[in-house]
């Protein structure tokens, strides 16, 4: 009797789990101009990773994410049979679609430049093992296993791609997991000899493949611990007129260490340290690419070629109305063809004065240092940027944000005519402003 009258409550249970979609997402969007008369462009050391960000995206950027749960049926009955340490007895699966979106200020609005992607469709199946029920398996094309520094939006590790594996093995001293991830493009072919100019119209297919192997959340002095490796393996095909790139296999080891409430509760530093050789030297699932006179071309992973990178990140909120989010890379590359090798130093911050608890003013200044001993121009590039703010919340992170700003840049003579664009062709500095609100929920 007390089944029957329990059977309502459980039918709606399993129809609200059943049913249940959740959303997320990213987005940031506004204007800005430069005093050049044109609509705001970047501005980016030539051989740098990364840039700024504070006052200096000149895009609008979104993401929405779409997950969805589904379980067994009668999963969760009212009376259901639990494992002793409280855990459902039944397997989990999960779907998530992400859509990207991307209109740059240069064209905005316009449909030749506005263009929308799928960069995850993906599914994995969790808690099918009594004795792991942590240990998930998945398939299918997603962000995996990214770290970046936020003040730049450099991705320093990012093996997001194709292909599938498990994770959350759980071991006494951490977790595992590994993935098989596939990633494909095309591309003139690129020479190292700026004399040799790649055929924007002449392109040949590429295929990337990586194997990631990583050990996770390991107790280390101060926090956790994280160490992966990672082989890959890169082909080029042939163009029309039978060229083609060489292929290389690498091997890649990184170390990241985590210590969270730094300085704070909120607080989070980050410290890693890499070097990888050949098609592993990216530290990504993909190519490193640059772009030239008449196009953007893939720069093939030479045999013999090696990188190695340290950086450092946090953000804290040290006082009530003061919080920080400072950053330094180190990169050294050995190209192993005529573009030599290159140093890359970028140091920045972004200092946050909370006013009270929804204005805040921020300051952003950053240097990137670019040494090449090839043919490529060596220099540097300064930024900084002001910016009022208004948000919901008094920390480093408070979204959403709504600000004002307004930017400076100076840069090498060397690098003249390669930084702005048109606009800048015959500058060493620049000026932009604008606004723009940034949110993720």
């Amino acid at each position: 009797m007390g089944q029957d009258q329990n059977q309502p409550l459980k039918d709606r249970v399993q129809k609200v789990l059943n049913d249940y979609v959740d959303i997320g997402g990213y987005v940031r969007a506004g204007y800005g101009r430069d005093d050049q008369g044109g609509p705001q462009v970047p501005f980016q050391a030539p051989g740098a990773f990364a840039k700024y960000r504070l006052g200096n995206e000149t895009e609008n950027y979104g993401e929405l994410v779409f997950g969805k749960n589904w379980y067994v049926p009668d999963l969760f009955p009212l009376n259901s049979d639990v494992r002793p340490d409280g855990t459902p007895a039944g397997p989990i699966a999960r779907v998530q679609v992400r859509l990207a979106f991307y209109d740059p200020y240069s064209s905005y609005g316009s449909s030749s430049s506005f263009s929308i992607s799928a960069p995850e469709a993906w599914a994995e199946i969790g808690n099918v093992f009594a004795s792991q029920p942590a240990l998930k398996f998945w398939a299918g094309n997603r962000f995996y296993r990214r770290q970046d520094i936020l003040i730049n939006d450099f991705f320093f590790y990012n093996m997001s791609g194709g292909g599938g594996g498990f994770e959350d093995l759980e071991l006494p001293f951490g977790k595992v997991a590994l993935a098989w991830i596939g990633n494909g493009a095309q591309s003139g072919v690129y020479s190292s000899d700026i004399a040799v100019q790649p055929d924007p119209n002449n392109l040949a297919g590429f295929s990337k493949q990586s194997f990631d192997l990583s050990l996770y959340d390991v107790p280390v002095p101060l926090g956790k611990g994280e160490f992966t490796l990672v082989y890959a393996a890169e082909n080029s095909g042939k163009d029309a007129l039978g060229q083609q790139a060489p292929n290389s296999q690498g091997v890649a080891f990184t170390f990241l260490h985590t210590h969270e409430h730094f300085l704070s509760q909120d607080g989070l530093n980050k410290f890693s340290v890499q070097v990888g050789g050949g098609a592993a030297k990216t530290f990504t699932s993909g190519y490193e690419t640059t772009t030239l006179t008449n196009g953007s071309f893939i720069i093939p992973d030479e045999p013999g070629s090696w990188r190695f990178r340290v950086t450092e990140s946090f953000i804290a909120q040290p006082w009530e109305h003061f919080s920080i989010g400072p950053a330094l890379v180190y990169q050294y590359t050995d190209y192993n063809n005529q573009q030599g090798g290159r140093n890359w130093f970028s140091a920045g911050v972004r200092p946050i004065y909370h006013l009270n608890k929804y204005f805040s003013l921020a300051f952003e200044g950053g240097v990137d240092y670019v040494n090449n001993t090839g043919p490529e121009p060596s220099g540097s590039l300064y930024k900084l940027t002001l910016a009022p703010q208004v948000s919901l919340g008094d920390s480093f992170l408070s979204r959403p944000v709504i600000r004002a700003y307004v930017t400076y840049a100076g840069w090498s003579q060397n690098f003249q005519g390669l930084v702005g664009g048109n606009d800048y062709a015959s500058q060493t500095s620049g000026w932009a402003w604008g606004v723009q609100m940034e949110s993720w929920w």
